[in-house]
């Protein structure tokens, strides 16, 4: 299944037509001396030598840097999603467009499990917060759930389920043996694992239920129920944001983005929330959004506390808001600047809280977003020249992008600085799908479009 939010290729026809050249025998002509250095350079040159690039360099296979490459899974076919045993950290669960779901070795990439094939592309796994069980599903539905045999590996099934719908998102509570299904008729699944006992959250639409965000209380004693946390936040479709009380099922708050007071949202259908991140503290959500804004919320009440416009003057037709990213171009708007591509291109795909009051906002378009919530002004921009897929954070500056172009890309926010480079070396058609770090933020494993898992090592 190819990935919808991929940006749309045009192949660019050749102008120049050789056709029309016309050339006169009465016409004057100059001659160039050509410089003698230049003629033996002619001479020499062998023309079943390879051909060069526009920069005078030998084409090459892009460089992998990868410590890892696992092509477990079907060729070209995408890998969707790919998780860590939280406990071990020595084992890794993929799933992908091939129907498959498979476990293997982090440190040698040896197969340890494949199980029977679903219905459809699985493109969720995850395990408990303990690592005592592991679910996957695929997007028709079916979900099934394991535990360890008596080997230690996770082949014995303690559940399985359908939900009648296709699946959106799943996830475990962080502290809870609790599953987290959302499907596309705005439904949020908990099931109580392995018993099965569950509970529906009804969003009240017929639009899908797109992100979550668990709350967790670390502080608090943990009982193994199905009401042990009391909440949880989902974003949808239609771009509306419920904070939900998960004992009583029923909604605390809810935001709907079209009330904003400002006419360009007020009449924006591409609002459907994409990504969405809660801070250390618990008392802000932010929600990136398909239509290039981050909006970000007092968890408490649910008001909306600032709105940042992510994207160029170039992918609008009209200047973003006060608060967001100025329109400096003097010329006149592309008549198409609004067409379905640049909207794909605006999508908010991650947001992250950084340390000092900083929000990161990565762009389908390939830009990088750092905000200062306390003076909602932009601190930096940076152009990474190739879809952002997701970001992940280390010690609150370090960001960690993955990008369609293959490559990981590393950061400081608190200056923008360019740290590192990993490539994959599959070039355009090698876009990264998923991104997790282990625990000890040693390694970096990324899924692929082009059926393969890589393992990067970040230090020793």
């Amino acid at each position: 299944m190819k990935d919808k939010n991929s940006p749309e290729r045009r192949a660019h026809a050749d102008s120049d037509d050789d056709e029309n050249i016309h050339i006169d025998a009465n016409d004057a002509f100059e001659i160039i001396d050509v410089d003698s250095s230049a003629e033996n350079h002619l001479d020499a040159l062998d023309i079943d030598d390879p051909m060069e690039d526009e920069h005078g360099q030998e084409e090459e296979e892009e460089e992998d840097d990868s410590l890892l490459k696992l092509s477990h899974h079907k060729p070209d076919s995408s890998i969707f999603t790919v998780s860590i045993d939280p406990r071990t950290q020595a084992r890794v669960c993929s799933g992908g467009e091939d129907d498959r779901c498979l476990v293997w070795r982090l440190d040698t990439g040896e197969l340890i499990h494949e199980y029977p094939p679903f219905d459809d592309s699985v493109h969720q796994v995850c395990w408990s917060f303990d690592g005592k069980y592991l679910c996957a599903c695929d997007m028709r539905g079916q979900i099934r759930c394991w535990t360890d045999n008596a080997d230690g590996i996770p082949t014995t099934e303690v559940w399985s389920f359908h939900t009648g719908n296709d699946i959106e998102l799943m996830r475990f509570h962080p502290s809870a043996h609790v599953l987290f299904v959302g499907t596309n008729d705005s439904q949020l699944w908990l099931f109580k694992i392995p018993s099965g006992e569950y509970k529906i959250m009804h969003g009240g639409g017929d639009t899908e239920i797109t992100t979550l965000e668990v709350l967790s209380n670390a502080n608090a004693s943990f009982i193994d129920t199905l009401d042990t946390r009391k909440q949880c936040i989902s974003g949808y479709g239609n771009g509306h944001i419920k904070l939900w009380d998960l004992k009583q099922c029923s909604i605390v708050w809810q935001y709907d983005n079209s009330g904003e007071g400002d006419a360009a949202a007020a009449n924006n259908n591409n609002n459907k929330c994409i990504s969405m991140c809660l801070n250390d503290e618990q008392t802000l959500i932010a929600c990136g959004s398909a239509d290039g804004n981050c909006r970000v919320l007092n968890l408490n009440n649910g008001k909306l506390l600032s709105s940042f416009a992510c994207f160029q003057p170039s992918l609008t037709k009209s200047s973003t808001r006060g608060d967001g990213v100025d329109d400096d171009d003097g010329g006149e708007d592309d008549e198409d600047a609004g067409s379905n591509e640049d909207e794909t291109a605006r999508s908010v795909e991650s947001v992250i809280f950084g340390t000092g009051h900083l929000l990161i906002c990565g762009t389908l378009s390939g830009y990088i977003y750092i905000w200062d919530i306390n003076t909602k002004q932009l601190r930096s921009t940076l152009n990474l020249q190739s879809g952002i897929v997701k970001c992940l954070l280390n010690e609150g500056y370090l960001l960690y992008t993955a990008c369609l172009d293959g490559h990981i890309r590393l950061m400081d926010i608190r200056n923008g600085e360019p740290l590192k480079e990993w490539k994959s070396g599959g070039g355009q058609d090698c876009g990264i799908m998923d991104m997790v770090i282990t625990k000890d933020k040693r390694h970096i494993l990324c899924a692929y479009t082009q059926g393969l898992c890589r393992v990067f090592k970040l230090k020793e």
